[in-house]
């Protein structure tokens, strides 16, 4: 056992065991971030186990990437399994087409272990070498620039188990009675038992799969069944087949004496089979939990359309392994992972990780960060926002353990592509962060329009994500990916709060650290301004070290709370300002020096104040993402009393800082208008 990887385990349940969740929301639920990251660390990168296939998984072929001279387009598996001596007799199909230019030779990723026995295409044996986990085929002609080629490659043996990608066990009490074969793949396993180009940034347009094995076995994949054919020498074959673009990690197979329980779901005229393969000793006790797939299912379709493979079906089939994982159609799932979190974290995976798929495993958080926040959605679904905040707490707990960046600097070690603080709890809380900054309405607005864009069905980046949110928001999001995606860690506020004696306005001062990546964070920030006339929620932007704001209460101020939603992922303290110090003093002067009225306004801001010196000056109206939509600059203003009209026909309702730069310094103030 991994003492790092158990200590991990260990620290990550007592985050969550100090949140405290509502009755109701599934409380006693494992974290489906949990269970997803036991079922893909698996034995990857402990120590120990660097050897065969894990060796090669953390070594040159990860760099590889697959053959990038082609274009993998359709897989079809056709594979013979026998429990009783643990064997895989396989023929699976490629087809492809050069990626650019004409090819003559190419290579598939194929553990060596395995031995092939002829490669094929069109009946002719082709030549092929086998060695180092690649194999090379060279074809009979050239393949020229948009034709199409295909091979069939046969081959056999006992796919190595140092990474579990495919396994012969079985379940419950064990026994010639109760016997299981699964996948799991991710990240780099599928060529442990099947050749491929094994990479998530190439999909195939479709794949279809074959299972001949003994009739005890009901045998589960991909898509939709075609058929169960009873052969001469006793097998079954089930038939399999998807006709969606699919990445190769996806694709998996799960056989058992299963027993089979349907729930069909219904949305917009359509219905599907949604269907659970049970281990028989399991069937009585989780129906009730897979009961409640549909309704997460519902919610899902309503935020970011349609479930992605409407045509064919989704489920669940039980395997041998701690955890979950969200196979195209099919989500593997151990049996203590069938609950309320697990399930919604694998079935949201089917929009955000196999309908949208990172484009490598450095920007896993496309997958894994949007699972886990969809844990969190379904929470606030059905226990409303008390619930949700409980559940985002948690992962802001979580993720203030970890260090380095939200993308992946290293994926030749599997524990950094899964780090659950990271991948998992900080992919989620960027998102939380990030509906905090567009409000609810244009978060869900950008984020259906991500899973329907033309990246469905293919594979994505963090860039492309932030693209269709700056389009559908209108509002530049560099500056929040690069820190929160890009940078590390989170910044440290101190903040105090100074009432202007006899008004309704006070200064809040703050200053903030971070790190040397960023330096200081840029961030809009909640404050609520508290009097006894009642609470007032205001924004500033924060996008210096040293800061301070001018923000206006509902009456005399008597005090404030800061970033009260907890929308920011920081640590934050509240200092007392000195009686006489600093900020009373830049109280009194911003109460003397800025004055804007009416606000809130409708079209029109008067602006007052008073520059000591002479010189050029600045006002400028930014919105609370730091984006200037307003500017107005003069030259040569003599010191004195000043007052500016600005016309506001043109600028969207909102709030906005008002910023005043002169000879003197920068003032600023929260405007509404």
């Amino acid at each position: 056992m991994n003492y790092f990887f158990l200590l991990g385990c260990l620290l990550t349940t007592s985050v969550w065991a100090q949140t405290n969740v509502p009755a109701g929301s599934g409380s006693m639920d494992v974290p489906g971030t949990d269970a997803c990251v036991a079922g893909k660390v698996r034995f990857f990168g402990q120590p120990g186990r660097l050897s065969q296939g894990s060796a090669r998984l953390l070594g040159p072929a990860v760099q590889s990437a697959g053959d990038a001279t082609i274009d993998v387009t359709y897989y079809g598996l056709d594979l013979r399994l026998t429990h009783t001596p643990n064997y895989l007799t396989a023929a699976t199909t490629v087809t492809l087409r050069p990626a650019s230019s004409a090819i003559s030779q190419f290579f598939l990723d194929l553990n060596s272990v395995l031995k092939v026995d002829s490669v094929k295409s069109n009946g002719q044996r082709l030549t092929y070498a086998h060695a180092n986990n690649r194999l090379t085929i060279t074809l009979p002609q050239t393949l020229a620039a948009g034709q199409t080629g295909r091979v069939t490659v046969y081959y056999q043996g006992v796919p190595p188990n140092t990474d579990d990608a495919f396994v012969f066990t079985t379940h419950g009490s064990g026994g010639p009675n109760n016997p299981l074969i699964y996948s799991l793949s991710e990240p780099y396993g599928a060529s442990n038992w099947f050749p491929c180009k094994d990479t998530p940034a190439d999909k195939a347009d479709s794949s279809a799969v074959s299972i001949t094995a003994a009739p005890i076995f009901v045998s589960v994949s991909n898509g939709l069944l075609q058929g169960v054919t009873t052969n001469a020498d006793g097998t079954k074959t089930y038939r399999w087949k998807n006709s969606y673009p699919i990445a190769q990690y996806l694709i998996s197979i799960a056989c058992a004496n299963y027993q089979q329980y349907d729930t069909p779901f219904s949305y917009n005229g359509q219905t599907m089979p949604v269907t659970h393969y049970l281990f028989p000793e399991d069937a009585a006790t989780y129906k009730t939990a897979v009961d409640e797939t549909n309704a997460m299912m519902r919610v899902f379709s309503n935020l970011f359309g349609p479930y992605p493979f409407i045509r064919e079906k989704y489920g669940h089939a039980e395997f041998g392994y701690a955890g979950g994982m969200e196979h195209q159609t099919i989500s593997s799932m151990a049996p203590n992972s069938l609950t309320r979190n697990v399930i919604s974290h694998e079935l949201m995976h089917q929009w955000f990780g196999d309908k949208i798929t990172c484009r490598d495993w450095q920007n896993i958080w496309l997958n894994e960060g949007f699972a886990s926040y969809g844990e969190a959605v379904y929470q606030e679904a059905i226990g409303g926002r008390t619930a949700y905040k409980a559940y985002m707490d948690a992962f802001m707990n979580q993720a203030l353990l970890v260090s380095g960046t939200l993308y992946v600097q290293n994926v030749n070690s599997i524990n950094e592509i899964f780090n659950s603080g990271r991948s998992y709890a900080k992919g989620a809380t960027v998102l939380h962060m990030l509906r905090g900054v567009l409000g609810d309405s244009t978060f869900y607005k950008g984020m259906r329009a991500y899973a329907t864009s033309p990246l469905s069905y293919s594979t994505a980046v963090t860039e492309d994500f932030q693209r269709i949110m700056e389009q559908t928001s209108g509002q530049p999001l560099d500056y929040f990916f690069k820190e929160w995606v890009y940078g590390e860690r989170y910044p440290t506020y101190q903040w105090s709060i100074a009432p202007v004696a006899g008004t309704s306005t006070a200064v809040l001062s703050l200053t903030q650290t971070a790190g040397s990546n960023p330096t200081s964070f840029t961030m809009p920030i909640q404050v609520t301004v508290q009097s006894a006339a009642g609470d007032r929620i205001v924004t500033v932007v924060n996008d210096r070290p040293v800061q301070s704001f001018t923000v206006t209460g509902s009456g005399a101020v008597t005090g404030a709370l800061f970033d009260p939603n907890n929308w920011i992922l920081k640590r934050a303290q509240q200092v007392t300002p000195p009686t006489g110090g600093t900020a009373v003093v830049l109280a009194t002067q911003e109460a003397i020096n800025l004055r804007v009225f009416p606000n809130p306004t409708a079209d029109q801001l008067t602006v007052e104040f008073t520059t000591q010196q002479p010189g050029p000056l600045t006002l400028s109206l930014v919105n609370l993402l730091g984006q200037t939509v307003l500017t107005q600059p003069e030259t040569n203003v003599p010191s004195g009393q000043q007052r500016r009209t600005i016309g506001l026909a043109n600028v969207p309702s909102g709030q906005y800082v008002l910023r005043l730069q002169t000879a003197d310094g920068v003032k600023s103030t929260a405007v509404v208008k």
